[in-house]
């Protein structure tokens, strides 16, 4: 299968197969570890480890994952992965887009972007075909919107 699945599309998939599941009460000790461990996390806080979470495909070579959407800010903050020679079309912004090279590099429109480098590109705007000849990591807080309709 090669196309790819859109947010809307895994987030029905994802409420279809949990509706399937029937709950199971955990062990004693366990529950009392989880709330244990819940009274002691700060409220509206979250952790989002290497190994947890969901990439997605979005075209070949470019992956996505979601860290967190702050509905108050009307942002989301994602991980974006770009195999070596992976592109992703240009496109318009209805709202900011704040772009930092983690790791690799790349080039954004016509601006080359290395590793620790910054980019701000502000709603309304379009840029180019994003390119990563080398392969990349970026971290992404965009708009809200133009997050739920990519």
């Amino acid at each position: 299968m090669t196309e790819t699945l859109s947010i809307e599309d895994l987030n029905l998939l994802d409420a279809v197969v949990a509706s399937t599941i029937e709950p199971v009460d955990p062990p004693a000790a366990l529950r009392a570890r989880i709330l244990a461990a819940a009274r002691d996390t700060p409220q509206n806080t979250r952790t989002v480890r290497e190994n947890e979470g969901r990439w997605l495909r979005l075209v070949p070579g470019v992956t996505m994952k979601e860290l967190s959407v702050d509905e108050t800010r009307g942002t989301a903050t994602l991980l974006m992965t770009f195999a070596p020679g992976a592109h992703l079309a240009g496109h318009d912004h209805h709202g900011p887009e704040d772009s930092f090279v983690i790791s690799g590099s790349c080039r954004i429109g016509s601006t080359y972007l290395n590793k620790g480098d910054f980019h701000h590109a502000d709603g309304g705007t379009h840029h180019g075909e994003i390119v990563s000849d080398d392969g990349c990591v970026l971290l992404l807080v965009i708009d809200r919107t133009d997050y739920m309709a990519a």
